[in-house]
């Protein structure tokens, strides 16, 4: 889950909301990393009114491009907090 704080100082996310991130190990070794990262494509708004209310516009490819809000921080995590990067 991000917080007010991390969208307001991290740059890149991983979207968890249909599939967490996962490795895969084949029968023959190989590995497969499955990672949605996007990139902040702009400045955290926020507002005075309500102290927890935030939106962050991300970019993910070319062309595609989405927002972090206080409404669907629970489907996204930090990329430097990534799972995968204990294992």
């Amino acid at each position: 889950m991000v917080t007010k704080e991390q969208a307001m100082t991290e740059r890149y996310f991983h979207y968890t909301g249909k599939h967490d991130c996962n490795k895969t190990v084949g029968p023959r070794g190989g590995v497969k990393v499955f990672i949605t990262e996007v990139r902040a494509s702009g400045k955290c708004q926020t507002w005075k009114r309500d102290l927890n209310r935030f939106r962050l516009p991300v970019k993910y490819g070319l062309y595609e491009s989405s927002e972090i809000t206080d409404r669907n921080n629970e489907d996204w995590h930090v990329a430097s907090e990534c799972p995968l990067n204990e294992a």
